[in-house]
């Protein structure tokens, strides 16, 4: 094995921070990802590490922030939401002090399942998850109450869902 196997090398890019990941810490990653309730001991065989040392790797992608966070995958269609839409939002002007009330709307509506800023048409990209065509509706009134900076958004219902994930692809 090579050192690099065993220690992480920190690697440094104008403008950007990264690590570089051992071959454990990949294995670790892609085991959590498919299923963060897997015990340390199955994550520690299946990566071939021992128990403590998974755990001291689990630790350290936590604490470096590779791991953000373990959470649960519902089906918003078994909870009610059944409807998922993407919506591009283009604004009226990009100056950075009119960009407060939605930047704060989009982190404040539970709907808002995820939120991009965009290059193209659009200058923000939301995939948004409801219970009906009416409940968005009336979250796109209150968006459009509340951020006078919207010039227009365009709504794309999705009809069905080929795939779901925010696993990341490690090799």
């Amino acid at each position: 094995m090579t050192s690099q196997e065993f220690f992480p090398i920190y690697i440094q890019v104008p403008g950007k921070f990264f690590m570089s990941l051992t071959k454990a810490d990949r294995e670790i990653l892609k085991l959590m990802q498919h299923d963060a309730t897997i015990t340390l001991n199955e994550l520690a065989d299946r990566a071939g590490l021992s128990p403590s040392s998974a755990q001291r790797r689990l630790q350290k992608l936590r604490e470096d922030k590779v791991i953000l966070r373990d959470v649960s995958i519902v089906d918003p269609k078994k909870v009610g939401m059944a409807v998922s839409m993407l919506v591009e939002v283009e604004l009226e002007r990009d100056r950075p002090e009119l960009m407060p009330p939605l930047l704060r709307w989009v982190a404040e509506t539970p709907e808002v399942q995820e939120a991009w800023g965009t290059s193209g048409r659009g200058d923000f990209t939301l995939v948004i998850v409801v219970q009906s065509v009416e409940h968005f509706d009336a979250l796109a009134d209150r968006m459009m109450e509340m951020n006078p900076n919207i010039r227009k958004f365009t709504t794309s219902v999705v009809l069905k869902t080929l795939k779901r994930t925010l696993a990341v692809h490690i090799e």
